[in-house]
């Protein structure tokens, strides 16, 4: 006796009869610790990943961001005197980011060229392989300055520590390989190519960094001692300059990356969400089989003296064993996939994690489930303990009903724990209309059924076979618990695989049908003509879109400063920085929205085309006047037209677009694009190009396009693969309540057999009982799933709805194979196979 159990409460035997159950073993519960088993792995794999990646994000905000402040200017640098009161402000170093070719021998390849300073990084440390240090790596020896190049870079040019490479018009000797780059995630734009790290003066000097090249300038500071960040932030805006800059503070570094992972998180969560409610059906379904299949041992429990307390603590702790066994085995499959993809995100993000980041989310999983599993199992159980034994032995293998009391409590636990994984969730505003959805499902499902429950009891039938599926689907609650139990994870389903759909048919939109095949950029004003003649020398060269290319930012509107002009918060990027700027005498093909284009002989004060993301963001209407800084000056331009946005189509696209001049006279570059009706011709540009233009950086955007291809590709088997985790969650709830059909029939189809009926009869009238179940739940189950689905994809991720004909179909699919599985377990495995199982079933 347990000296935790005192000796006269009616629990005294409780660890002796549990010591008994146990060593009998727990092989009814497979289904039941599978379910969880399942659930808590998807919920753990989940939470557990989005945890660690954002708790990193956080945790290296002053090393992503390279400082404790940073601000961004692109084309020129600030001027010496703001960069010396910068300076003054605490430690500072000075970056510079930029787009050019590489080569070595014939091979040239587009590459990221970052110049830095003596003192970078402030923060955080580059990891070098080949090298003591990144300073001595990138110094001079011999007149010939270093480069250190990551690993893709030295794939594509085909070369390796200690061979040359040319940047500009100098040579670079290649001292080491780029292992980690601690700032990686502060670039501003997506990178076309491989990281090379090079010095500043030496970038200077090679001709990298000139009046008319596109260049990232950054500066971050650090802030000294008995100076906070926040303060330094503050200290470092009053500086601002007129022509503006991008503040931003480790709060701010990685945000792109951030975004990307809430999306991911909201999605995955929900894809959670949904497993943790079939989860939950299953291990509901599964309990219950089990309490079903020891109605006669509870009643010898209780005649043998047994109180209702000491039946209901026993059941429920060999059932949150196997919960714990369940929850225990899904968490660890879900740590090791959360360790896995962490490890691949840092090595690709060149960021650090901790394995113990994975702790609160496992721990917040844990709670969830034990919260659910009682909600879950409680009534079950319950009733199991209340009911007298001799009712116990009549009711043979079926199933307590639950009190009304039990079944509340156990929805109030069951309510509690989806509230958890909704807050768990980025986005929890998604879940919890999943979750009102699914509970919508449930309530409907489980109305139908009784409402088919109360027609079955009104019906008279002469038919033998339909007098016994009428009279099981009149049985109180039966169907209506069925119904429920397999509608929720076909409604579950049926969401999930309806949005996969949508985010796929979405992601594949992304890819222009028609896109360039090279884009040229850095291409000077005196060689802009000779590139046009070039590319009309050959004919199988064609589709040249050729523009100037400049950076602006917009600083106020109708004379009100920009971020207190902005009419939507969507659309604060269009003034975060510098943004693409043009001029143009002729339309650029683009459609106009409003207004009219100013005529090509116009030669009057500036006017301005901004682009629908400008319009929508500050409800601009031509008339309208907007201020913005290009090279360091403020102009003001009135708002002659609205240009429509022509988002990813890798063609040069730019927010603001002005009429000639002053600007044509301005220092600036220009950017190309083309198509090529072979590879051969496009080759051949870039190699004439390289030989009579290496100044010129060629984006091959076809190698681009195939990546995005891969991309596109690998998140649509990713989301596959989680609907295809959700459909096994799906399988074994049914299986759950398969088994429970088996149990609750098998006495029924004794009684049938001996009045005559056969197998056949037997398994027929559990086929249509289970068709009209399965009806229920795949039509009201599908239906809410498409629902919730296209609510989620139309206002949530605001893409195109376009579930498949898949997702059509699939909730009928689900509700036959379930009537095909209930109906066969129900007849065929529950009616006895000859006279020997006859007779050994009745001597049960």
């Amino acid at each position: 006796m347990s000296a935790s159990v005192p000796a006269g409460s009616p629990l005294a035997p409780l660890p002796r009869l549990l010591r008994a159950e146990l060593r009998a073993g727990i092989a009814g519960l497979r289904l039941f610790v599978a379910c969880i088993a399942l659930a808590a792995f998807v919920l753990g794999a989940v939470w557990m990943t989005a945890s660690a990646l954002t708790r990193a994000l956080e945790a290296n905000g002053a090393i992503l961001l390279g400082g404790d402040v940073a601000v961004s200017v692109v084309n020129a640098p600030l001027d010496a005197a703001l960069v010396a009161r910068l300076a003054a402000l605490g430690p500072m170093s000075g970056v510079a980011e930029l787009r050019t070719t590489a080569q070595a021998d014939a091979v040239r390849a587009p590459v990221e060229v970052k110049a830095v300073d003596d003192v970078y990084p402030l923060a955080g440390s580059v990891a070098i392989a080949g090298a003591a240090s990144l300073h001595d790596a990138l110094a001079s020896r011999d007149g010939t300055p270093g480069a250190v190049l990551e690993p893709a870079a030295l794939a594509r040019l085909g070369v390796s520590p200690g061979d040359t490479i040319m940047l500009g018009g100098a040579d670079f000797a290649v001292r080491g390989v780029l292992v980690r780059e601690p700032d990686r995630l502060s670039a501003g734009r997506f990178l076309v190519g491989p990281r090379v790290l090079v010095g500043m003066e030496p970038a200077r000097e090679a001709g990298l960094i000139g009046a008319q090249t596109l260049v990232d300038w950054r500066y971050r500071l650090v802030a000294p001692d008995g100076v906070s960040p926040e303060a330094l932030a503050e200290r470092v805006r009053a500086l601002a300059p007129e022509r503006g800059w991008e503040l931003e503070t480790p709060a701010d570094a990685g945000d792109r990356i951030r975004e990307v992972a809430a999306r991911l998180a909201t999605f995955l969560g929900l894809a959670a969400f949904v497993s943790l409610a079939i989860g939950l059906a299953g291990a509901f379904a599964g309990a219950r089989a089990w309490i079903g299949r020891r109605t006669r041992t509870i009643a010898l429990y209780r005649l043998s003296g047994a109180e209702p307390a000491l039946v209901l603590a026993l059941h429920a702790a060999i059932v949150a064993l196997a919960a714990a066994i369940g929850i225990a085995l899904g968490l660890a499959l879900g740590a090791g996939v959360a360790a896995t993809l962490m490890d691949l995100l840092a090595e690709r993000l060149h960021l650090g994690w901790r394995g113990r980041d994975l702790l609160p989310a496992a721990a917040l999983a844990t709670l969830t489930l034990a919260i659910g599993l009682v909600g879950a199992c409680a009534p079950s159980l319950a009733a199991a303990a209340r009911t007298p034994p001799g009712a116990a032995m009549r009711s043979a293998d079926a199933p307590p009903v639950p009190a009304r009391r039990d079944a509340l409590i156990g929805l109030v636990a069951l309510a509690l724990a989806l509230l958890l994984a909704i807050l768990a969730t980025p986005r929890a505003e998604l879940a919890a209309g999943a979750a009102i959805g699914l509970a919508f499902a449930a309530a409907t499902i489980g109305a139908a059924g009784f409402g088919l429950a109360r027609l079955a009891r009104r019906l008279r039938p002469r038919s033998f076979v339909a007098r016994i599926a009428l009279g099981a689907l009149a049985e109180p609650g039966a169907a209506a618990t069925r119904a429920v139990a397999l509608g929720i994870g076909i409604a579950g389903i049926t969401a999930v695989i309806a949005t996969q759909a949508s985010l796929a048919t979405a992601l594949r939109g992304e890819l222009p049908e028609r896109i360039p095949d090279l884009v040229l950029l850095d291409v000077q004003p005196g060689q802009i003509e000779a590139v046009r003649g070039r590319i009309g020398s050959d004919p199988a060269l064609g589709g040249v879109q050729a523009s100037p290319f400049m950076r602006a930012t917009i600083t106020a509107v109708n004379g009100v400063p920009a971020e207190e002009a902005l009419v939507r918060a969507d659309k604060a990027w269009v003034i975060e920085g510098d943004r693409s700027f043009a001029w143009a005498a002729e339309p650029t093909g683009a459609e106009l929205l409003a207004g009219a284009w100013w005529p090509a002989d116009y030669e009057g004060p500036p006017l301005l085309s901004p682009e629908e993301d400008v319009q929508q963001a500050f409800d601009l209407v031509p008339g309208d006047r907007v201020t913005y800084s290009v090279l360091g000056r403020s102009f003001t331009s009135d708002v002659a037209n609205i240009r429509k946005e022509y988002h990813r189509t890798f063609r040069p696209e730019f927010l603001l677009v002005a009429s000639p001049e002053p600007f044509r006279n301005a220092p600036h570059s220009w950017i190309v694009s083309l198509e090529g009706e072979t590879d051969a011709a496009v080759d051949g540009l870039v190699s004439d190009l390289a030989r009579d233009a290496p100044g010129i950086t060629a984006i091959d955007v076809r190698r681009i396009v195939e990546e995005l291809a891969r991309i596109v590709e690998g998140a649509t088997l990713a989301s596959l693969a989680v609907a295809g985790v959700l459909l096994v969650a799906g399988a074994l709830t049914l299986a759950a309540i398969v088994a429970a059909e088996v149990d609750s029939r098998r006495r029924q189809a004794v009684a049938f057999t001996l009045i005559g009926a056969s197998r056949g009869e037997i398994a027929l009238a559990r086929l249509g009982e289970a068709a009209c179940v399965g009806l229920i739940a795949a039509v009201v189950g599908g239906g809410a799933g498409l629902s919730i689905a296209g609510w989620i994809v139309l206002d949530a991720l605001r893409v195109d709805w376009a579930p498949g004909v898949g997702a059509l179909l699939l909730p009928l699919a689900l509700g036959t194979l379930a009537a095909l599985a209930a109906g066969a377990a129900g007849g065929l495995g529950a009616a006895p196979r000859g006279r020997g199982q006859l007779v050994r079933l009745l001597a049960q």
